[in-house]
């Protein structure tokens, strides 16, 4: 199968210098994408610049840094090459800067404003991001991906099930994935990364504590996805 991996986070401007952004390190997408290789797939990854990347020189390895440059990165990739599944692991701003008032005039925010002074106060004005993960199935079919697969993430802070299986079901909804990997930020450690997989009937498909047995339940995922007579084991979850 060709995979394209996205991992990392986004870097949103405010200036010319300053940014927000997010904790992610890229480390899941580097695991998935060495394991996926090693295991036969061909393997893009679109990742932060500054994430972590993964070991392997077979992979194909584009960049960006901000939603903008990912969103358009992924666009190219669809479809310019058939793809047999997404995985959107990326952090994806929620929301990005969009206008500054500072000293009473108000200027446009991003990477082309001018630097800021600083030693007053200002305020940032934010808009809402578009949702890279409600394109992937389209952009794929425009690359000759009709059937391929989209496996999107969904990562929560101290959730309860009912919270959840909200964000859960939200996500399967507006970007139509095949699976959604979810897991909780208060549960991993250095040491262990709790993950969930579900398919769009709600089914656990996989589950496990490191991002290598990630991969290889996302590889079973996949597999059974485009062979199913040869299946994998479901439970039914609440969510």
């Amino acid at each position: 199968m060709k995979i394209l991996i996205t991992g990392g986070g986004c870097k949103e401007y405010i200036d010319s210098v300053r940014v927000v952004t997010n904790s992610s390190t890229g480390r899941t997408s580097a695991v998935l994408a060495d394991e996926l290789s090693a295991k036969g797939f061909e393997v893009t990854l679109i990742t932060a610049k500054i994430a972590i990347k993964p070991n392997s020189s077979s992979i194909k390895l584009r960049f960006f840094e901000t939603g903008e440059e990912l969103a358009s990165a992924i666009k190219d990739e669809l479809t310019s090459f058939k793809y047999d599944a997404v995985i959107h692991a990326a952090a994806v701003s929620d929301f990005v800067p969009e206008n500054i008032l500072i000293a009473g005039q108000t200027i446009k925010a991003g990477k082309n404003a001018r630097k800021l002074p600083s030693g007053g106060e200002m305020t940032v004005t934010f808009k809402a991001s578009p949702k890279i993960a409600d394109s992937l199935h389209e952009w794929a079919a425009l690359g000759g991906g009709e059937k391929a697969k989209v496996v999107c993430f969904k990562l929560l802070n101290n959730a309860d099930e009912a919270a959840m299986g909200k964000a859960v079901t939200s996500l399967f909804g507006h970007s139509k994935a095949d699976f959604v990997v979810y897991n909780d930020l208060s549960q991993i450690t250095s040491d262990s990364h709790p993950f969930v997989i579900l398919n769009a009937a709600g089914e656990v498909c996989g589950e496990g504590k490191t991002n290598e047995a990630l991969a290889e339940k996302i590889e079973q995922a996949l597999r059974a996805a485009f062979e199913p007579a040869e299946g994998v084991a479901t439970n039914e979850v609440g969510a």
